[in-house]
């Protein structure tokens, strides 16, 4: 029996950037879910605006059968989203799915449904650690550790630094 090697991913020749490297290695997973690219995805705030970047998540995108007779038939977005927006999300449906397809500047989505799978809040928020005000006498450390740095931006940037981990709970 003969084995499989592993896939070696291709190189490039030339550098390229993180956000390059990410799209690349996310492709795969973003494919399985309908899309072509992360565009969609990576640019959800920008395209669909306040309060839906937060509360809304597209999940997947199922193109029609027919589509290679018709090309003018769009896709029909599954999106997940927040209970708290579902109402206001019903509502705006046709207003999201017109700012989807002006982004892209064709016509992409036909149709934006909720999906069953529950939605899973953004948790970046509070993630973020809380910090403690810093007595006197932290203050004072602080300010006397980075009072020979002649650059003020520098010693600006490095006070603050000083004072999120000692502020740190």
């Amino acid at each position: 029996m003969s084995e499989k090697k592993p896939k070696t991913p291709k190189r490039l020749r030339r550098t390229a950037t993180i956000g390059e490297l990410v799209e690349r290695s996310m492709a795969p997973m973003v494919q399985k879910r309908g899309f072509a690219n992360s565009e969609l995805l990576m640019r959800w705030a920008t395209i669909v605006g306040a309060p839906f970047d937060r509360g809304v998540v597209p999940d997947k995108l199922n193109w029609p059968r027919e589509m290679a007779n018709n090309p003018h038939v769009g896709a029909v977005l599954t999106v997940r989203v927040d209970p708290v927006y579902a109402l206001a999300f019903t509502h705006e449906t046709e207003t999201i799915k017109a700012s989807i397809n002006r982004y892209f500047g064709f016509y992409l989505i036909d149709k934006i449904k909720p999906s069953r799978r529950p939605f899973v809040p953004n948790l970046q928020d509070e993630a973020k650690p809380r910090l403690r005000k810093l007595s006197e006498g932290e203050e004072l450390d602080i300010a006397s550790q980075v009072e020979g740095i002649e650059d003020e931006g520098l010693r600006d940037a490095l006070t603050k630094l000083g004072r999120g981990l000692k502020g740190r709970d």
